[in-house]
Order: structure tokens, then C-alpha cells, then sequence
């Protein structure tokens, strides 16, 4: 089984890029970019989770921050 991160995910997230603590968060939007220009992508309701591994992947959270993929982690 595949295994998403999708809209309405409780997340691990770092702040500052991955090096702050992680704490809880709830993802409120998904868009998938190039990787180069993070203003120009499309909108997803869910994504495969071995994407999220760099910048293509950005999400919003519910906490105010928005993070690069491999800043967030599933919640176990």
C-alpha cells in the first residue's frame, strides 16, 4: 500500500528548515512545484509520501507556517 500525505494529515513538523523541534500540525493545503520556482505549481488533495523527500512538495499548516516537504513526517 502506498502510504500519502494528504490535506487533513496531523504532521510532525521542524521549523527553520528542519532544524527547530518538531511539533504537531495539521496540513491545510498541498501544491506540488518544479522544485525551482516555488510560487508556480498545482494543487493536490494528497501526495505520495516518497516525494516529500525535497523542495517539491510545499504544504500549509494550520499553525500559521507553511514547509518544504522533507520538514514534515507522519504522525506515528
Amino acid at each position: 500500500m502506498i502510504e500519502m500525505l494528504q490535506i487533513g494529515d496531523e504532521v510532525m513538523w521542524s521549523g527553520a528548515w528542519g532544524s527547530e523541534p518538531p511539533t504537531i500540525a495539521i496540513v491545510e493545503s498541498i501544491t506540488l512545484t518544479d522544485g525551482i520556482n516555488a510560487y508556480i505549481g498545482d494543487s493536490y488533495y494528497a501526495v505520495e509520501w516518497t516525494i516529500c523527500n525535497d523542495r517539491r512538495v510545499i504544504v500549509d499548516l494550520n499553525n500559521g507556517h507553511w514547509a518544504y516537504g522533507y520538514q514534515v513526517r507522519p504522525l506515528q
